[in-house]
């Protein structure tokens, strides 16, 4: 496998994505360390497109990336291919969010905020908000503060953290499992919460028998609208939500 230099295209894509080009490897890898979280991941340009080594495995597989079998690097657990720009770009941007909220730290910030909070007033019902508040922090950045359907940079104040899972229903893991939640606005979230939408393994939007037409309308909600961008660690979250909360096609 050739190895090629770093093109202009990649290094602007990693800088745009918040990452800082560090040094060369052995094997003709660059190390590449996330801003905000100081997680390193290795790039290699080949004739293919981007290879991208990971320090999580299978972390490749839900980003999207087409999974090597090239033996990952000291230290790294798993190898993935980017083809093509738009490719790159949405690897890069969500392998970031990933490793700058990890369940593992997400969970941590919980138990921080919660330990700011008297010990007598850290009800279930508390420790679900300040969950949700850590959850909603990291939906933000990984949608980028628009709607994951419309595209639109709305006030917060409109966005809701949407759990395709629901937190009653979910492990601990889940419920802070960026890929378990959709950035919608108010309107939309309240339909995905009750089973009103609900979206395909595509990311095709799904209205429910139920939803009246003059509804349908009045929001601009119809089956072929489709979510924007999305992952394959979405996909199961998705398909138990179709499952568990849809109210049918």
């Amino acid at each position: 496998m050739t190895v090629l230099p770093l093109p202009p295209l990649v290094a602007k894509a990693l800088t745009d994505s918040g990452y800082d080009l560090i040094s060369s490897q052995d094997d003709g890898w660059l190390a590449a360390v996330t801003s905000g979280s100081r997680e390193t991941v290795l790039v290699q340009v080949v004739g293919e497109g981007v290879l991208l080594a990971l320090p999580e495995a299978g972390a490749a597989a839900m980003i999207g990336l087409e999974i090597s079998d090239r033996v990952p690097p000291t230290g790294m657990a798993s190898i993935g291919l980017a083809r093509g720009a738009p490719h790159i770009y949405e690897a890069l941007r969500v392998l970031h969010t990933l490793l700058v909220h990890p369940i593992a730290v997400l969970s941590a910030q919980v138990e921080t905020r919660l330990a700011a909070i008297p010990e007598t007033e850290r009800t279930r019902e508390v420790r679900q908000r300040i969950g949700q508040d850590v959850f909603r922090e990291a939906l933000m950045d990984l949608w980028q503060g628009r709607c994951a359907v419309t595209g639109l940079t709305l006030p917060p104040q409109l966005l809701r953290a949407s759990h395709a899972k629901p937190w009653a229903k979910a492990t601990h893991s889940e419920r802070l499992d960026p890929f378990n939640g959709l950035l919608l606005s108010i309107h939309l979230d309240a339909m995905f919460d009750v089973g009103l939408i609900a979206f395909s393994d595509e990311g095709l939007l799904l209205c429910s028998r139920h939803l009246d037409d003059s509804v349908r309308r009045h929001f601009s909600v119809s089956d072929g609208q489709r979510l924007r961008t999305h992952s394959p660690g979405h996909i199961p979250y998705l398909a138990w939500h179709r499952e568990h909360v849809f109210q049918g096609a």
